[in-house]
């Protein structure tokens, strides 16, 4: 029963893998459009993740918080910066900056405008990128996170944020639960965020899983067929 259950199992990780691979070249596709209107009824965002709209408005920078740490993203996921070959922890470890914009029609959203650094914290020094009139910006639409198993909980009352709960920071911020990831130049000036902080990878180790169903399906046939068909009685 083992080869031939781990040769299924195989055959199932195949097929996930293509799956996989689908699912990635969809999201990529999505985030690679041309941005839309944003409509009107917000639910029609839920069918839209991953896409970019346009916004007009305003930021309210008296009511942004930070949501971290987070490492940087570049090109779609995770990777080092200024040219290292292993990402540095304390290089590549940071926040996001999540400003309210209020819209012209009077609503306000979540706008996350980027990665900070550690030492760019304090809002002392990112006042240059703090733009106080009405700009339209592109942004990727994101929906809530799930809390991922021993993550900290957040704490809007001590301004500690872990992970994207947009009811929940709607709520403490006056909002509509509407999340963009704000599009921008990948080398922004200095005190500004870096924008493009959306994940367009998923986790795929389906190739290395059905390697291994295969191997051992292989190792285990063999043993199977040393020890057991080579002993059977000739007819």
């Amino acid at each position: 029963m083992i080869p031939a259950s781990s040769f299924g199992l195989g055959c199932w990780q195949v097929y996930r893998l293509q799956w996989k691979l689908e699912l990635i070249d969809i999201m990529q596709a999505k985030s690679n459009a041309q941005p839309k209107e944003m409509p009107q009824n917000i639910e029609e965002l839920n069918d839209m993740e991953y896409m970019p709209v346009k916004v007009r408005g305003k930021f309210i920078h008296d009511k942004e918080f930070l949501i971290g740490p987070r490492a940087l993203i570049e090109n779609g996921s995770t990777s080092a910066r200024f040219g290292s070959l292993v990402s540095d922890p304390k290089t590549n470890q940071g926040w996001l900056v999540v400003t309210p914009f209020k819209l012209t029609n009077g609503e306000t959203i979540l706008v996350n405008r980027g990665w900070i650094p550690q030492s760019m914290r304090p809002k002392e020094k990112r006042q240059s990128s703090m733009i106080d009139t009405e700009i339209e910006l592109v942004g990727v639409v994101r929906l809530t996170e799930k809390r991922a198993p021993f993550m900290p909980k957040n704490h809007p009352e001590k301004g500690s944020w872990f992970y994207r709960d947009l009811e929940q920071m709607s709520l403490h911020v006056g909002s509509i639960p509407v999340w963009l990831d704000a599009r921008g130049l990948p080398d922004p000036p200095v005190g500004w965020p870096i924008p493009n902080q959306t994940k367009v990878t998923l986790r795929n180790e389906h190739f290395s899983y059905l390697v291994t169903w295969y191997t051992l399906s292989a190792f285990t046939a063999l043993m199977w067929h040393r020890y057991f068909i080579r002993k059977l009685p000739l007819l």
